[in-house]
């Protein structure tokens, strides 16, 4: 099939999700990036043109600009989907741009920085159904969906208790205030929100738990914290929390836990047995019964259940995966849903997905701020 022609906002120089991004879309070879809007700053956006192969005429430091452009383009050569993966304060305003100009949306989370500030992405997606995804990335490994094919299977029996971890330390210390870029967007609240640590990787921990469940998180008791002095957005919390089934579960996400690099761990207990998927170890699953006895569950296609996870595997069992191979699954994903090559195996977060952990972050803020139980708004 020819590639989907993609747009890119956002992801110049000294940006990490823009890299990661570029080299998952072309991972398959089903997108192909033909234009962008990567910086707002002149040099650094012609850099990252020269560096993506990006002619002058299909860039801009303008993202509004760029889009009007390539609207205007015959239909066989103009960007046919938009990425979106700038700082959060752009993301609303670009996204609902964007749909409205005709083009599909792979936007990174969150959707806006506030529900509020999302209502128009909201109204215009729903008015295009399937044309919007959003890049929550773990729900890209195939062992995530293989975990949720043996709970929905009944391997854990009835759920009783989640838990779920992530904690980095990268922001042990301000590192706002020593030049390093993404700290000082990630800790603004107006480029980055209403929320620094929860926004950025509690909504992971949140997408995780209701992946995995099958399960909405029903309510929160919150209570999180600015931990380094100065900083204006949290930087460490966490929640006690009930499931629409009657589940119990706590989830933490800080990010000045020194030493910490990127774990992410999320378990799930019931009443026959757990299963723990950690992202540092994405290409397993343990599953532990109800006598102690605990069983490794490897990427292995011949042994896995779930079609969407045998789907997602690129290589034979044995042969690590990473982070870049589950972003790109997404990316393969909707590029089939794209062309019509009908639906692929994969689920894609979609526009619910980014309004549901808005929500989650409206009630845990709430939560923290009134110190009692908040309910998730559906």
């Amino acid at each position: 099939m020819n590639p989907v022609r993609m747009a890119m906002i956002g992801g110049g120089p000294g940006s990490f999700m823009g890299p990661v991004h570029r080299r998952a879309a072309s991972l398959d070879g089903l997108v192909r990036l033909v234009a962008g809007a990567f910086s707002p700053d002149e040099a650094r956006n012609r850099l990252a043109a020269e560096e993506a192969g990006i002619p002058a005429a299909r860039s801009s430091t303008d993202a509004i600009a760029l889009l009007d452009r390539e609207a205007a383009l015959p239909e066989d050569e103009r960007a046919e989907l938009v990425s979106i993966v700038a700082p959060n304060h752009v993301h609303a305003e670009v996204a609902a741009a964007a749909l409205k100009r005709g083009f599909a949306l792979f936007c990174e989370k969150p959707l806006a920085r506030d529900i509020a500030e999302a209502r128009e992405v909201v109204e215009l997606a729903t008015s295009q159904p399937g044309r919007v995804a959003m890049a929550y990335t773990y729900q890209g490994y195939p062992m995530v969906h293989e975990a949720r094919a043996l709970v929905a299977a009944g391997t854990i029996g009835d759920l009783r208790r989640v838990s779920a971890s992530y904690t980095q330390g990268w922001l042990a210390e301000r590192a706002e205030q020593h030049g390093n870029a993404q700290a000082a967007w990630r800790t603004d609240p107006a480029r980055s929100g209403s929320s620094g640590c929860f926004g950025d990787i509690g909504v992971h921990a949140q997408t995780m738990i209701e992946f995995l469940s099958g399960e909405p998180i029903a309510e929160v008791m919150a209570d999180i914290q600015v931990a380094v002095p100065g900083r204006r957005l949290d930087d460490d919390g966490g929640l006690l929390l009930r499931m629409t089934g009657g589940a119990r579960g706590t989830l933490v996400a800080s990010q000045v836990c020194a030493g910490e690099q990127n774990r992410f761990e999320v378990t799930l207990f019931g009443s026959k047995g757990s299963l723990r998927w950690a992202q540092e170890q994405p290409t397993q699953i343990v599953f532990t019964d109800a006598a102690g006895r605990a069983t490794i569950v490897s990427a292995n296609p011949a042994m896995m259940i779930d079609p969407a996870a045998r789907a997602a595997l690129r290589l034979p069992g044995g042969h690590p995966e990473g982070y870049i191979e589950a972003l790109a699954n997404l990316y393969r994903a909707f590029a089939w849903r794209l062309r019509g090559l009908g639906e692929c195996p994969l689920p894609l977060p979609g526009i619910d997905r980014g309004l549901s952990s808005l929500a989650f972050i409206e009630a845990v803020l709430e939560s923290s701020r009134t110190r009692g139980w908040v309910a998730v708004k559906s």
